[in-house]
């Protein structure tokens, strides 16, 4: 059997509206290299799984899926960390989870094409169209040239500074391998995810971007991110906890401890979260937060030393 040049990795759960036209947007890439296909249903209940079969039916060779009989997400497991990475077998990798699709039937093509003549660069991606399934905000284009910094080539230093990259837009060399496993990079408790993952690869090389809107992304209201259309305030209610963790673990796994980072993003943003705690009377949560980042209680209590 010919080893596979790309692993494109899927993610479902409870998506059956949508997980057919992500597959039809990846079956449908023209492209001159072999491929796979690592589709992974945390216990859907809702038909997704049986779609995932279909499709693994029609195309055996293809289609790498996983099925679990019980939801793996919600017992505190990563599902790409876990699950999905340790079966990549590509070159490369690209991501695509089951609510998002491809628009571009070229754009793996170009994607691999690129990184094959740019070795230097371990990551590129493109733009998408950003809509809201209800139609209640208007579309966009991410990344705008502002939020990528007015650049075509970046680096990881660019990447620290926000996530520009989509997740269903993006391509790595992939970096990981049984001498370097990803279970050893990668930490449990984390937000957002993708974020990680793109600066691990960002160590490795340059980010290249590749002009045209390739994908879709939906904002809809079963997403992680949609609390956040409304109000950032919301998502850290729900999500900052784990958002703090990601910060913690840039600041060890990915800038070797930098004093700067620890001061400019995890105070700060620890700082943040006190304040949105303590007005909200989330005490557990302030608590955690002091756990978590104890040099915070200095800055927040006693701003003046």
């Amino acid at each position: 059997m010919v080893k596979p040049k790309l692993s494109i990795c899927c993610i479902t759960f409870n998506q059956i509206n949508y997980v057919r036209q992500a597959l039809e947007g990846i079956l449908m890439q023209q492209i001159n290299f072999p491929f796979e296909i690592i589709i992974h249903d945390d216990a859907s209940t809702d038909g997704t799984a049986d779609i995932i079969r279909e499709y693994e039916k029609k195309y055996p060779d293809i289609f790498k899926p996983i099925y679990q009989t019980e939801n793996q997400y919600s017992k505190g497991k990563r599902i790409m960390k876990n699950f999905v990475c340790p079966k990549v077998q590509g070159e490369y990798v690209a991501v695509c989870e089951g609510d998002d699709y491809w628009t571009d039937p070229y754009k793996l093509q170009k994607q691999v094409d690129f990184l094959d003549s740019h070795p230097d660069f371990s990551v590129c991606f493109h733009a998408v169209r950003v809509f809201f399934e209800d139609g209640s905000q208007p579309d966009e284009i991410f990344p705008s040239e502002r939020i990528r910094f007015n650049k075509k080539i970046l680096g990881i230093e660019d990447l620290l500074m926000h996530n520009f990259i989509q997740t269903n837009s993006v391509m790595y060399r992939w970096r990981f391998n049984e001498k370097e496993r990803i279970q050893d990079f990668f930490p449990d408790n984390i937000l957002p995810s993708d974020w990680f993952l793109h600066l691990l690869h960002a160590q490795k090389g340059k980010i290249g971007f590749i002009d045209g809107v390739m994908a879709d992304y939906r904002r809809h209201s079963g997403g992680i991110w949609w609390v956040s259309s409304v109000s950032s305030d919301n998502l850290h209610l729900k999500h900052g906890i784990q958002e703090l963790n990601f910060h913690l673990n840039v600041y060890k796994i990915i800038v070797n401890k930098s004093e700067r980072y620890y001061r400019e993003k995890i105070i700060s943003f620890a700082t943040q979260l006190l304040n949105l705690y303590l007005k909200n009377k989330i005490f557990d949560k302030v608590e955690q937060v002091l756990n978590l980042c104890p040099e915070c209680c200095i800055d927040f209590f006693y701003p003046s030393i």
